[in-house]
C-alpha cells in the first residue's frame, strides 16, 4: 500500500452511516436466506459486536481512501 495513511474510527463510521448499514445488511440477509425472519435491529447489533471483535477503534487506510476535502 503506498501513500499516506489516514485513521478512521470505526464505530464512529458505523454510528454516521447506521440507517444505511442496517438497511443494505438486512438486504443482505433476504437475499441470502428469503425466508428469514431477522429483525433488521438484530442484524445491526450483531453486526456491531462483530466490529467490535473484529478490528481495532482506530483503523489505517490510505489517504485516497477519505475525502477530508468535501
Amino acid at each position: 500500500i503506498g501513500g499516506t495513511m489516514a485513521r478512521i474510527n470505526m464505530e464512529e463510521i458505523v454510528d454516521e452511516l447506521d440507517e444505511n448499514f442496517a438497511r443494505v445488511l438486512k438486504a443482505v440477509v433476504d437475499e441470502v436466506a428469503p425466508e428469514n425472519t431477522a429483525d433488521p435491529r438484530q442484524i445491526m447489533r450483531i453486526f456491531r459486536m462483530r466490529l467490535e471483535r473484529g478490528f481495532e477503534r482506530w483503523e489505517h487506510v490510505t489517504d485516497r481512501c477519505v475525502d477530508v476535502g468535501y
